[in-house]
């Protein structure tokens, strides 16, 4: 039985992460892996963490492949091995980001061949997906993208999946979305929420 607890970092919160992730050459994606890692890693006292990682196979060597829809789309186990990241921080987010453009060098890698030779055991129990779609922008721009609702159902067989994604919201104000799906037979909301936030 799939539950959402759900997070949204709006208005100054959003606008200072959007800017520190520019003044320090880092994305928003790897931000917010760094935090569930470590979140995780405090949680389960562990020294490292794997969580599968959406990717969207953009970097694949094939013409036109930026004009594509899905069909690329590859999960991923992202490793971090906490005790290597460094003493502060933003090494440590330095650290997530540079096994995200790691792994994102491997998006043609079949997930299956990772297993372990048939048994049954997963890469991992934790999924993360970042979506970004394209930033509102000028309305009477003729290439200007309207979405006019987004209304998705997304079920996975991970016991805990985080969805997050940026939005403007309609007084031109950005967020981030943080959804955190989880399996409510294994894990209580109370718990989940105190995760989340």
């Amino acid at each position: 039985e799939l539950k959402e607890a759900k997070l949204e970092l709006s208005n100054n919160i959003y606008e200072s992460l959007k800017k520190f992730a520019k003044e320090k050459g880092l994305t928003i994606n790897s931000i917010l892996q760094f935090i569930i890692h470590k979140t995780l890693s405090i949680y389960g006292n562990s020294k490292q963490t794997i969580i599968g990682t959406t990717l969207s196979g953009r970097e694949l060597p094939i013409n036109n492949i930026h004009k594509s829809v899905g069909l690329f789309i590859n999960t991923l186990p992202l490793i971090i091995n906490h005790s290597e990241t460094g003493d502060y921080i933003i090494d440590a987010i330095k650290y997530t980001q540079d096994k995200i453009n790691e792994i994102i060098t491997r998006t043609n890698i079949d997930l299956t061949k990772l297993s372990n030779r048939g048994k049954k055991r997963e890469l991992f129990d934790c999924l993360f997906v970042y979506e970004n779609y394209p930033e509102k922008t000028n309305k009477n721009d003729s290439n200007y993208l309207k979405l006019q609702s987004l209304n998705t159902f997304e079920k996975t067989d991970y016991p805990i999946t985080f969805l997050a994604y940026e939005s403007i919201n309609n007084n031109n104000q950005g967020n981030i979305n943080i959804i955190l799906i989880y399996a409510n037979e294994i894990l209580n909301f109370e718990k989940m929420n105190c995760l989340l936030n």
